[in-house]
């Protein structure tokens, strides 16, 4: 395998590199804010616990259709070579996890193609003054592909994919302490910054401060909480947005297994929308009956807001979180419903998750950091099948109402797994209503003491902005997988994508065979 990497021609454009490391300012004002948050980490990492890990990835492959066209394949041998580290401190008062890999793309056909994609995922939490300041922060640099209009690249590898680099920054600097027994409080700042390597979409600065006071551990059966949350994002080139909020909370216990609650609060928003909402006060007033730890359910009703919540643990493997919400005020107003649930048995895993939300793409981006390098799927140890966003980059508030469910069944020697989900996003602009579902199936069978083989299928169906009609994707792999050694595996994979618009009769098809070398030091 080491051999046919060789066989490739690693020749770098310089003039492209040295075009990418100066184009742009802002690449240089993200370093300069990434390098500021990893100088605030504080001196108690001088006690962490420190494990690192070096490793190298090769691969070779070979596509029928390296540019995705329509009726003009063309065909080329690519060969990434991708050196990473990874980095996990573990301290009393400092938690610290950092992920590089630095892919290096070349082409056989299409030298002035190779390109060299970075590719970042840190993580840091610290307690900078005991049981007082502390300090998070998080980073990551990622590609992403930027709309479905035209190809739908699955990764990096093909010419004109599709895909930008995506970078992200968070730093939170907050306060959290005890004022005696019965009272606790906490402030927070965050600041977040995306950045998109694309014209299409704004970069972002999101500045967000909260707060709360809540009884402490003193208070027996009056307990009570104050909240309030400021946001604001701000776009490079985009229209800016602003949400504030304020709430309390009021329960008092009037038996060991009953109680009366109240809520009340103010929503103050300002985004760029044609669609309804309301600013103003709600307060809700009810029960919460508790009869074990086990089970507790809770209604309220009041002015302008509704809500009901059912928390059920019947037994450790199984957690059912079901919330309903009908507001008057706030960007999500009527009834909306949210839930979580998860069982596990011996050998099985169940999930579902459903939720509604006013959001952005530049939040999302913040939110959902992208792994390194290849999704493992910490049940079956292989590759997973992660779901494309299908959706067009755009700057507009969205309405995202998404669900999600997986299972997967393990034996002694094979894992076959489950997944579907289900999204609608409304532009809060335009009015616009964009859906996409998927699913995905895939069988990990270790034959072998060392050796595993996989067969996955994937498919995607989603609607592109401004234009008609539906398109979907159709993707079906087979892999074979095989451990040298405590520190070396091998993997070789048979990969096919078909990507069809319904109503143009557009579709092509990419078949690949890749090699993959993954070694660890």
């Amino acid at each position: 395998m080491v051999t046919t990497v060789a066989m490739a021609h690693p020749v770098i454009n310089q003039d492209r590199l040295i075009k990418f490391r100066c184009r742009d300012r802002s690449r240089l004002f993200f370093c300069l804010k990434a390098g500021l948050a990893l100088a605030c980490l504080p001196l108690v990492a001088q006690s962490a616990d420190w494990d690192g890990t070096a490793r190298l990835a090769l691969s070779e492959v070979y596509s029928d259709n390296i540019r995705l066209s329509v009726g003009d394949e063309e065909r080329d041998s690519i060969t990434t070579i991708t050196p990473g580290f990874s980095v996990n401190g573990q301290g009393a008062r400092l938690k610290l996890s950092a992920d590089y890999a630095m892919q290096n793309i070349f082409y056989a056909q299409n030298p002035s193609s190779n390109r060299i994609s970075n590719q970042l995922n840190a993580n840091e939490q610290a307690e900078l003054i005991k049981d007082l300041f502390y300090f998070d922060s998080s980073a990551s640099i990622s590609q992403q592909l930027m709309g479905p209009s035209n190809q739908l690249a699955l990764d990096n590898l093909n010419i004109g994919g599709n895909r930008r680099d995506v970078r992200t920054l968070q730093v939170e600097p907050y306060l959290r302490r005890n004022l005696g027994s019965y009272v606790s409080a906490e402030l927070r700042y965050l600041r977040g910054w995306v950045d998109y390597d694309d014209r299409g979409v704004s970069g972002a600065e999101s500045s967000v401060v909260s707060g709360y006071l809540v009884n402490g551990p003193g208070v027996t059966q009056l307990s009570w909480r104050l909240g309030y949350r400021q946001q604001k994002d701000m776009r490079d080139t985009g229209v800016d947005s602003e949400r504030r909020s304020s709430d309390g909370m009021i329960r008092y216990r009037v038996l060991s297994t009953f109680s009366v609650v109240g809520y009340a609060g103010r929503e103050e928003n300002n985004i760029q929308t044609s669609q309804p909402f309301a600013n103003g006060a709600y307060w809700s007033a009810g029960f919460n009956w508790t009869p074990s730890p086990k089970f507790s359910l809770e209604g309220t009703t009041g002015k302008n807001y509704d809500q009901g919540q059912l928390t059920w643990t019947p037994i450790s493997r199984t957690s059912v979180n079901i919330t309903y919400s009908d507001r008057n005020v706030g960007l999500v107003t009527g009834a909306s419903w949210s839930g979580l649930i998860s069982h596990r048995t011996r050998r099985s895993t169940w999930a579902f998750d459903y939720s509604e939300a006013v959001t952005n793409v530049q939040l999302l981006a913040l939110k959902e950091q992208r792994p390194v390098g290849f999704v493992v799927d910490p049940v079956t140890g292989m590759p997973a099948i992660v779901f494309l966003n299908v959706y067009d980059l755009t700057d507009e508030e969205f309405l995202r109402t998404r669900a999600k469910g997986s299972v997967s069944y393990r034996t002694s020697k094979s894992t076959i797994a489950l997944a579907k989900y289900n999204e609608l996003r409304t532009y809060e602009l335009s009015g616009s209503e964009l859906a996409s579902d998927g699913g995905n199936i895939s069988w990990q069978w270790r034959f072998a003491a060392r050796t595993s083989s996989m067969i996955s299928v994937q498919q995607q169906r989603f609607e592109v902005l401004n234009s008609p009609g539906e398109r979907q994707s159709l993707t079906t792999s087979f892999s074979l997988s095989r451990s040298l050694g405590s520190s070396a595996n091998a993997r070789v994979e048979l990969r096919r994508q078909e990507v069809d618009a319904i109503n143009s009769g557009q579709k092509y098809v990419e078949n690949r065979i890749s090699a993959y070398l993954n070694m660890s030091f």
